[in-house]
């Protein structure tokens, strides 16, 4: 059963996409957001550190229970805590469901290492990731279909840009995110991501890496537009998300450009080019406000 110590939620690491999705949030709102994205991630955490399925289940099913009681008024962890506290105007905390569908899409992940096609690769991100965005949007004071459905979207595109971003880290644990059907349609073996030779790629890597990218785009730069197409008050609201959008574009662009180096080694942006990306979206959100 996971630790309740009274320690003090632990910051978000300076410098990472997070950081800078919290800074253009309002500052009232930031200690719950902090407090949602230290949930996700503890949660999210469990099936890639604990080797044992069933100790993994186990530690999921305290969580799943935890949640239950938190919103009973009974919380015992510090990240479930916060929930006696309500989060200031005009933000209020995710309703419960979205919670668990954390706790439950990641008892799935122990289970299930392989996808075999996109479909169902999609479903468990929009009810994991995606929820947790649409979460955020709640937290932010989102209120109409059209916000949170936009959020909700928003977490495949950015699913599919950490998995590509991870590919060689998560392959290196035994894990491998690519659907079955996109391997074969390109016509790369499981073996030659989960154990690549040293400093060399698949024959058919390249198209691989053309196609991951695209996707993942594609639908990162929907969600974008889903966002900036909504009205200006809402469009304001979700302005945190659209900064990890925009970060998680020019992340998976240097990815494209780098090659095979996903495969060997974690690329990640310099913290100032995340902060001139998040800046410039700042600057743009706010001048968008004005027209």
């Amino acid at each position: 059963m996971p630790q309740t110590p009274n320690a003090p939620l632990p910051l978000i690491r300076p410098g990472s996409s997070h950081y800078y999705a919290l800074q253009s949030a309002p500052l009232a709102l930031r200690p719950s957001l902090q407090a949602w994205v230290h949930f996700w991630h503890e949660v999210s955490a469990i099936p890639l550190t604990v080797n044992d399925p069933g100790v993994a289940q186990t530690k999921l099913a305290w969580w799943h229970q935890e949640v239950r009681n938190s919103f009973d008024g009974q919380p015992a962890h510090p990240l479930t805590r916060p929930l006696a506290q309500p989060v200031p105007a005009p933000g209020q905390w995710p309703p419960q469901d979205l919670w668990l569908a954390q706790v439950d899409g990641m008892q799935a992940l122990v289970q299930q290492t392989r996808w075999l096609d996109e479909v169902s690769q999609k479903k468990h991100a929009l009810a994991t990731t995606g929820a947790a965005c649409e979460a955020a949007a709640h937290l932010l004071g989102a209120r109409s279909p059209a916000a949170l459905s936009a959020a909700r979207e928003l977490g495949w595109g950015l699913r599919q840009a950490h998995h590509l971003s991870r590919l060689g880290q998560d392959a290196r644990l035994g894990w491998l995110h690519t659907p079955v059907s996109i391997l074969q349609q390109h016509d790369v073996k499981a073996h030659e991501l989960l154990r690549p030779s040293p400093g060399q790629a698949p024959e058919h890597w390249p198209a691989l890496l053309t196609y991951l990218h695209a996707q993942a785009r594609q639908n990162l730069t929907a969600s974008w537009h889903a966002i900036a197409q909504l009205p200006r008050a809402e469009r304001q609201t979700l302005r945190p998300l659209a900064v990890l959008a925009a970060l998680q574009i020019a992340l998976i662009d240097e990815i494209a450009a780098q090659g095979a180096r996903v495969l060997h080694e974690r690329i990640m942006l310099t913290p100032l080019r995340k902060w001139w990306i998040a800046t410039q979206v700042r600057w743009a959100w706010f001048s968008a406000s004005e027209r």
